[in-house]
């Protein structure tokens, strides 16, 4: 059963709108509240903002796996790790979005909203391991064959991936900062939403939509593709 090339790119676009949205809400919130403009309150939105972000594209990037897997069948390059990466994500996002509505409902919000954002980072690096992976099992499916479209994107995804990583271990460091009761732990916090809303950003729609090309490519090569294009 083949997947219709022309769903792709439709995916792609709603899937880094979603990183906009949810990454621009997050940076103005965070740059908000570090103005001084009700800071608990915004960490607390901004928490929840990439909460469900993040769970969105985990969701979306899970499902392109699933449906790149069955119609590769058994040559499926696409292993457990890489689902697990993604469910990962997933539940990390959602951990974070509960973390952060319990702290709006005043409980312990200095404590809630940093755990969250060293959960996101870990977020955002187990999704930059999951598209790298993808990647490669890209290229291993074209043999090589690689056009100058295929190596600019790979380039541009290496980008993406580091930016997304660089973003998760700052915040990772920063939510341990704030979590420690340094001073200035509120501030750190904040910086910790700027850095990811930032990541996110960044990312854009170009990750999301590399890496369905990249799937999209692949699945064009497939002998089971093939046969569909020959009937």
């Amino acid at each position: 059963m083949a997947i219709p090339e022309s769903s792709f790119p439709g995916r792609a676009t709603r899937g880094g709108l979603v990183d906009d949205v949810g990454g621009v809400g997050a940076v103005i919130l965070a740059i908000v509240g570090l103005l001084g403009l009700d800071p608990p309150i915004l960490a607390v939105v901004a928490t929840i903002l990439l909460g469900v972000t993040l769970l969105i594209q985990g969701k979306a990037m899970l499902a392109e796996h699933g449906q790149f897997s069955a119609l590769l069948g058994a040559k499926s390059p696409i292993n457990a790790f890489d689902g697990a990466s993604r469910w990962a994500v997933i539940l990390l996002g959602a951990g974070g979005m509960i973390l952060g509505l319990l702290a709006l409902l005043d409980f312990e919000s200095a404590l809630l909203t940093p755990a969250a954002s060293i959960m996101f980072g870990a977020a955002l690096i187990a999704s930059s391991v999951s598209a790298w992976r993808l990647s490669v099992a890209r290229r291993a499916i074209a043999g090589g064959k690689e056009s100058l479209r295929d190596i600019l994107s790979k380039q541009i995804l290496f980008d993406a991936v580091s930016i997304q990583v660089a973003g998760g271990l700052a915040a990772i460091v920063l939510g341990v900062l704030a979590l420690s009761g340094a001073k200035n732990d509120l501030t750190f916090n904040l910086v910790a939403l700027l850095v990811l809303g930032s990541a996110l950003v960044l990312k854009g729609g170009a990750l999301n939509a590399i890496l369905l090309g990249f799937m999209r490519s692949a699945a064009w090569r497939s002998p089971d593709a093939a046969s569909v294009r020959r009937q």
